[in-house]
Formats: structure tokens, C-alpha cells, sequence
């Protein structure tokens, strides 16, 4: 008789587990899956297929997309109650020098948006429609611009057209308040752009400068954009709109050399005042002139969710600090930040960023570096951010692997290229479980499709 049960048990289960294979080989998805590790969230991945449009976000997690046009820097940040905040449009015309410093036909033999007459905000614009529709926020609640440089608020070439609201023209930050309802703007200079000197007259990109001044003054007094400067110490300037959200933080670190102290909502004035600044030509800084250089004069913040933290330090760098040592405002800014998750990284990866001091404190899990010319990130600057944090994952959305012009950079290694995790894209990383871990997700860019090329792994948060 126990036999008998035994066997009638053993049968039922057999059917059982019959039909269970079945649903489960009808539910796999067509298309290839990037396996993941035992003891993590298996199901999730299998949401990523590669070639189809990346997941919609969900609310409660928390989208960082950094978005590659090949002509600067732009960051898209969904939090997770679908408040929106937009850092930087890059919108540089095409980059070319007599040095080869600044070509990108290296990276543009791969996807050269201009051939087509896009511009580099027509892109991040495409991109930002197909994120509200996940969303249903057709509002950019927070712009913030990080600074001054045509890669991070748009340059004007011959052919950029120019606005119907007013003398402007369309480009960067400029277009993208006039195709978009923006509720706060967030810069370094509002509302006198006059740090360290007048920069719609004399920097050294004045006229672009002026053309983002121009269009930003005309939204304040037409459209009702509240355009405010970036306050360094607080953590309320940017805030959710469901403020039942626990966990979620954006701490202001720094701008104009101003930097947090860790305590409170107090600051280091660390720049020379106006009265102070002495420079020979705002058009051209030297390391030896007692002046800011655009660059350092960053907003620099940390975004958090739960355990998660980012830390996105703009184009901070430390050039010029043997003449004055307040010019290295990167390490400074890391130390009050602490350990992060991800960190973007600094000025793209040029010389004298990224110090491995302030990699060392930050201690980041992934690092993007946001590329626009063939010698982003610079070749040795890769291989010293690899050895300094060797548990550290790469993506990079634009890579150029081949030769690089001669006295301005030497080819990546082939052993350093093949370390990059993922390249040549959009670059999202995903951030669940109310930060407790995240995935970095690489989309196609050329096809405008925003298509799966790879998914990592989870990784958990500490």
C-alpha cells in the first residue's frame, strides 16, 4: 500500500514539474540574455532583451542616463517618484584644431550625427520624449548646467538656427527650454554671469556664452522659469515632489570653488573674490594667473538613493595647482563626498583629473566617462583609474581604440581596452530595491532606438 502511494505521489509530481518546464520554456525570451550570478534578482534580467527597446522605468526606481550625442555631456536623472532633472545638453558644433587636440572624427567614423543635420540637443530632446512616456511627467522639473563650456551648454555653428522666442539660437540648454516646459533652472552664474568675470563678454567661448545668458533671461521673463544660482551645502534645492519617498538626496557639494564642509549646510570660500582675481587674458588662463578656470568653477553634487550614491563632479580637475593649490578643487570635493556606487567621470578623463587620491576616497563600484573626441578618456589617465581602483567597472559611451594624433595622446593599450565594460552608447544605470542595488544597462545611440546592447549584472549597493 505505501508503495503504491509512493508511486502515485512520485507521478504526481512528475506531472507537476512537467508543466511547471513547460510555462517556464514558454516564457524565455527570444532574443539572447546576459546570464547573471545565483542568489540575485534573476527574474528582472530577463525584462533586458538584447536589440529591444530597454524596459520602461517603474516607480520606486531611481534612472541615470547618460546621453551620448558625441558632442559633450548630458546626464537625465528620473527619481523614483518620476520627478526629472536634466544636467547639461551637450551641443557642440563639429570639433576640429590644427593640434588634433580636440578631433572626434575617430569616434564619428562610427555614428557622425551632423551628416544628418542633427544637433546634439535634437538627440537629448528624443531621448527625453521616449523617458516622459514612461513617466507621464512631460515637465523637466530641474535643468541644472554645470558650467560655462559649449559641450555642456551648446556651441553655435553656422547653420544653428535661430529661436522664434527671440534673438538666441536653438542649440543645448537653449533649445531644450524652448522644447520643453522646464519648471527650475539651476546654474553657477544667474542671475549676473559675472564670475570670475563678465563670461558673455570675456570668455573664452563669450558668444555661446551670451547665447545661453540670452535665452535663459528670456524664459525668466516670458515663460515663468524660476531660474536660481546653485546654492553649495544644502540638500533642499532639489527636492522630490512625493516627499513621502524616504532615502532619496541630492546634496549641492560645490560651485565657484565654494565647497561643503561636511556639516550642516556651512562652506569653504576657497576662489579668490572678484576683488581679487588677477588674469591676463580671460581668453586663455594660465596655470599661473590668480583666476579660476571655467572648469573647476563646476556644480558638483551628490545624488542618493537608500545605500546607493553618485557622485557627479562635472569637469573638476586640478590643473595649476603648483602655483596655487586651491586649484585642485577635485580631491577637496571627494573628501567631503565619501564612497560612492558610480561616479561619472571627471573633465571626461583628461590630464590632470580623476588623481587617484580623490578615486581613492570615492572608491566607486562603475565609472562613465562621458567622451567626446578621439582622446577622451586620455590613455593614461584610463590606465591609472584602472590601477587605482581595480575592482571597478568602465563604460565609456564613446571609445576610440585606434591611434591618436601625435603630441596629444598615445593609443589605449590593447590589455586596458579590453577591460572596458561596455562602450559606444547610451549609458544607463538603474538603481532598484530602493537602492539596495542596480544595473548598468548599455543602449544603442545611432538607431535612436535606445536598444539593449548589454546588461550587467546586479550590483549591491554598500
Amino acid at each position: 500500500m505505501k508503495n503504491r502511494r509512493f508511486a502515485g505521489l512520485m507521478t504526481a509530481l512528475l506531472c507537476v514539474s512537467q508543466v511547471v518546464t513547460a510555462c517556464g520554456d514558454g516564457d524565455k525570451p527570444k532574443g539572447p540574455v546576459i546570464p547573471t550570478k545565483p542568489n540575485k534578482d534573476t527574474t528582472a534580467v530577463a525584462n533586458y532583451e538584447v536589440g529591444k527597446m530597454v524596459p520602461a522605468w517603474k516607480e520606486g526606481e531611481m534612472d541615470i542616463h547618460f546621453i551620448n550625442t558625441t558632442s559633450g555631456e548630458c546626464m537625465f536623472v528620473i527619481f523614483p517618484d518620476g520627478t526629472q532633472m536634466l544636467i547639461d545638453a551637450a551641443s557642440s558644433a563639429v570639433v576640429t584644431s590644427s593640434n588634433g587636440n580636440n578631433t572626434n572624427s575617430g569616434i564619428r567614423s562610427r555614428w557622425d550625427p551632423t551628416k544628418t543635420g542633427q544637433r546634439g540637443s535634437q538627440i537629448i530632446g528624443a531621448y527625453l520624449k521616449k523617458c516622459m512616456e514612461w513617466t507621464g511627467n512631460n515637465k523637466i522639473d530641474y535643468a541644472v548646467v554645470t558650467h560655462f563650456h559649449n559641450d555642456h551648454i551648446g556651441g553655435v555653428g553656422s547653420d544653428t538656427p535661430q529661436s522664434a522666442n527671440s534673438s538666441y539660437y536653438k542649440t543645448g540648454m537653449a533649445e531644450i527650454l524652448d522644447d520643453f516646459s522646464v519648471v527650475k533652472l539651476l546654474d553657477r552664474g544667474y542671475p549676473q554671469y559675472n564670475y570670475p568675470f563678465d563670461m558673455a563678454t570675456k570668455a573664452d567661448n563669450a558668444s555661446n556664452c551670451a547665447n545661453y545668458i540670452k535665452a535663459v533671461k528670456w524664459h525668466v521673463a516670458n515663460r515663468g522659469l524660476k531660474a536660481e544660482l546653485f546654492k553649495p551645502g544644502v540638500a533642499d534645492q532639489i527636492v522630490l515632489k512625493d516627499k513621502s519617498i524616504a532615502g532619496v538626496k541630492v546634496q549641492n557639494i560645490a560651485v565657484n570653488g565654494e565647497i561643503w564642509t561636511g556639516i550642516g549646510t556651512t562652506t569653504n570660500k576657497t576662489f579668490p573674490e572678484l576683488s581679487q582675481i588677477v588674469v591676463a587674458d580671460t581668453k586663455n588662463i594660465a596655470s599661473a594667473d590668480n583666476c579660476p578656470p571655467e572648469n573647476i568653477n563646476s556644480a558638483v553634487m551628490k545624488i542618493s538613493y537608500g545605500k546607493f550614491d553618485f557622485f557627479a563632479g562635472g569637469d573638476l580637475q586640478y590643473t595649476g595647482q603648483s602655483s596655487f593649490s586651491w586649484k585642485d578643487a577635485e580631491l577637496p570635493c571627494a573628501r567631503v563626498c565619501g564612497q560612492v556606487e558610480l561616479m561619472k567621470a571627471d573633465h571626461h578623463g583628461v590630464n590632470n583629473t580623476n588623481k587617484p587620491e580623490a578615486l581613492k576616497i570615492l572608491s566607486p563600484q562603475v565609472n562613465v566617462t562621458c567622451s567626446w573626441m578621439d582622446a577622451h578618456p586620455r590613455s593614461a589617465v584610463l590606465s591609472s583609474m584602472m590601477s587605482t581602483l581595480p575592482g571597478c567597472d568602465f563604460y565609456i559611451t564613446n571609445f576610440w581604440k585606434g591611434p591618436r594624433a601625435a603630441g596629444v595622446d598615445t593609443q589605449v593599450s590593447a590589455a586596458d581596452a579590453a577591460k572596458v565594460k561596455g562602450a559606444d552608447g547610451h549609458v544607463l544605470v538603474r538603481v532598484s530595491d530602493k537602492g539596495d542595488s542596480y544595473r548598468v544597462v548599455m543602449l544603442t545611440d545611432s538607431d535612436g532606438k535606445m536598444a539593449v546592447k548589454s546588461v550587467s549584472e546586479p550590483y549591491k549597493s554598500r
